[in-house]
Order: C-alpha cells, then sequence, then structure tokens
C-alpha cells in the first residue's frame, strides 16, 4: 500500500525514496501530536461534563441532608414529645410530693 502511495506521489512530485520517507515521518509525527492536542481537549471537555453532573448531584443530597436534619431536629423536640405523650399516650405529669429529686457528686 505504501509502495503503491509512494510511487503515485513520486509521479506527482519527483523525490529521492529517502526524502519520501522523511516527509512520510515528518507527516506522522505532526498527526500524533495534533492528536495529542485534541485527545486533551476531548478530555477536558468530557471531565467538565462530569464534574457539572457531579456537582448538581451535591447540591440536591446536600438540600436533601438539610431537610433531613430539620426533620430529625422536630421529631426529637421535646415540646413535640411532651403533647405526644399528654395527647396520644395519655399520660400526665406526676404530683409533686411524688417526685425525687438525687444529687449526684
Amino acid at each position: 500500500m505504501l509502495n503503491g502511495a509512494r510511487r503515485l506521489f513520486q509521479s506527482w512530485v519527483r523525490v529521492s525514496p529517502k526524502d519520501f520517507w522523511m516527509a512520510v515521518a515528518i507527516s506522522t509525527l505532526f498527526m500524533l501530536g495534533a492528536l495529542a492536542l485534541v485527545w486533551t481537549h476531548v478530555k477536558k471537555i468530557e471531565l467538565a461534563y462530569e464534574y457539572q453532573e457531579l456537582a448538581k448531584k451535591n447540591r440536591h443530597l446536600s438540600r436533601e441532608n438539610h431537610l433531613l436534619n430539620l426533620e430529625r431536629e422536630s421529631l426529637r423536640s421535646l415540646h413535640r414529645v411532651s403533647l405526644l405523650a399528654k395527647n396520644e399516650m395519655k399520660m400526665k405529669e406526676p404530683d409533686v410530693d411524688r417526685v425525687v429529686t438525687i444529687f449526684l457528686k
């Protein structure tokens, strides 16, 4: 295949075989360099899209975490526990004479 290309090229331009292979080597190196530059840009764009997707997911999970923390704190509030105990469990505060206070050292 390269011999056919070399003959075709030599029919258009009169060059020696050494010069032909030099031109092929230089053009191959140039193409590899250009490919390396293009590949880095494509990879950078790909990573930028992935970063945007992960940042969006991070914002969503942070928002959900904040809401879950608020819900946990509201469920743990002493006022709510007291209301549930009085209304749903029919509990009542103990009489003052039945409360015993223990002091620890």
